[in-house]
C-alpha cells in the first residue's frame, strides 16, 4: 500500500515540525505528505526551507495566497491527493498531530486483514496522557447528528463507529473520489462530521486501538464541555452543523423539533450565568448561525474571524 499524508497548518512552525518529524519518522512512512499552509505569516515556510524540509521529495509544500479555513485546507488537500496516480489511501490531520512510528504500520496491519474497511482511525490522547474520547462518536439520533463519545471501556479492543475527526483519519483515496472532498465552505468545525456522515454510506469507520497519536491541541475539547468558551469558532460549529443537518437528516420533523429545543434551551441559559459576559457574543453567534445555515450561506462572516476576541 501506498500512502499519502495531508497536512493543514497556520501559524504553529514548531508544531508542525514536530508533526511532520512524526510522519518521517514512520515505520511505514509516507510515500507523500501533501502540505497545505493556510497562509501562514509566523516564518512556517522559511523554517522548513531552514530544516531542508522543502527540499525533500516526499513532501509536497504548498502555500496558499489567503487562509481558507481547515475546512478549505482539508478540501484542497483531498483535490491534490486525487490527481496523485501513486496513492492508494491518505490520511487527514492538522499540524497538532503527533503520530506514534507505528501508527500507520498498525493501520496497514488490520487492512490487509480486512480488506473491506476502507476508513481506518487510531486512538487520540491529549498531551497529558488523557484519552480525547469525543474524536471518536457514534450517531445516537441520525437526524439532528447527536454524537455520543465511545466509552474508554471500548478501547481495549478495536470497534466500529460513526463520527470521526480529521485526526489521523486514514482513508482509501476511491472513497474520496465517490463522495467527493471535505465541503470548503464551513470554513472551520463540522467540516470532519459532515464527510463522516458522506463517507458511512461507503464504509463504516475502524478504530484501530493500537494505532496511536498525541493531539496537542491548545485547549483540549474534552475540558470544555460545562462551560462557554467565547470563541469565534463556535458560529460556524453551529452554523455547520445545521447546514449538515439540513443536508443529510433522515426525519426532518425530529430536526425541526430539535431545533426549537436547543433555541429553547439556549433562550433559559441566557438567564444563568452560562454566558455571563459574553452575553451579547453569544445572542449574535447563535441568532447569525441560524439565519446563515436557512440561507445556506456558507464562507467568513465577517463578525467570527480568525483569532478574533470578544
Amino acid at each position: 500500500m501506498k500512502y499519502g499524508s495531508i497536512v493543514v497548518t497556520f501559524n504553529r512552525k514548531k508544531l508542525l515540525l514536530e508533526a511532520l518529524d512524526s510522519l518521517l519518522g514512520q515505520t511505514v512512512p509516507p510515500t507523500s505528505i501533501i502540505l497545505i499552509d493556510n497562509h501562514s505569516t509566523d516564518g512556517t515556510k522559511q523554517l522548513l526551507q531552514d530544516q531542508g524540509l522543502l527540499d525533500n521529495p516526499i513532501i509536497d509544500y504548498r502555500y496558499l495566497d489567503q487562509n481558507i479555513g481547515g475546512a478549505g485546507g482539508f478540501a484542497r488537500g483531498m483535490e491534490i491527493a486525487k490527481s496523485k496516480v501513486n496513492l492508494d489511501w491518505v490520511s487527514l490531520s492538522d499540524d497538532d498531530a503527533i503520530f506514534a512510528d507505528d501508527y500507520f504500520e498498525k493501520l496497514i496491519s488490520y487492512q490487509s486483514q480486512h480488506p473491506e474497511r476502507q476508513v481506518l482511525t487510531g486512538s487520540v490522547y491529549v498531551g497529558d496522557g488523557r484519552l480525547q474520547d469525543d474524536q471518536r462518536c457514534r450517531f445516537s439520533n441520525w437526524s439532528t447528528f447527536r454524537a455520543v463519545e465511545v466509552p474508554a471501556s471500548e478501547y481495549d479492543h478495536n470497534f466500529e463507529f460513526d463520527q470521526y475527526t480529521f485526526c489521523g483519519v486514514f482513508m482509501n483515496i476511491d472513497v474520496i473520489r465517490a463522495v467527493g472532498v471535505a465541503d470548503a465552505g464551513f470554513f472551520i468545525w463540522w467540516d470532519d462530521c459532515e464527510y463522516a456522515i458522506r463517507t458511512a454510506k461507503l464504509s463504516k469507520p475502524v478504530n484501530v486501538v493500537a494505532a496511536k497519536l498525541t493531539h496537542k491541541t491548545a485547549i483540549p475539547s474534552i475540558d470544555n464541555k460545562r462551560k462557554f468558551v467565547a470563541d469565534w469558532r463556535i458560529y460556524y460549529g453551529y452554523r455547520n452543523r445545521m447546514i449538515t443537518i439540513r443536508r443529510w437528516s433522515k426525519r426532518p420533523l425530529v430536526s425541526i423539533a430539535w431545533l426549537f429545543s436547543f433555541y429553547g434551551r439556549f433562550a433559559l441559559q441566557l438567564c444563568g450565568p452560562l454566558f455571563r459576559g459574553y452575553r451579547k457574543m453569544a445572542i449574535r453567534a447563535y441568532w447569525e448561525a441560524l439565519r446563515d445555515a436557512a440561507r445556506y450561506k456558507e464562507g467568513l462572516n465577517p463578525h467570527f474571524m480568525p483569532g478574533q476576541k470578544f
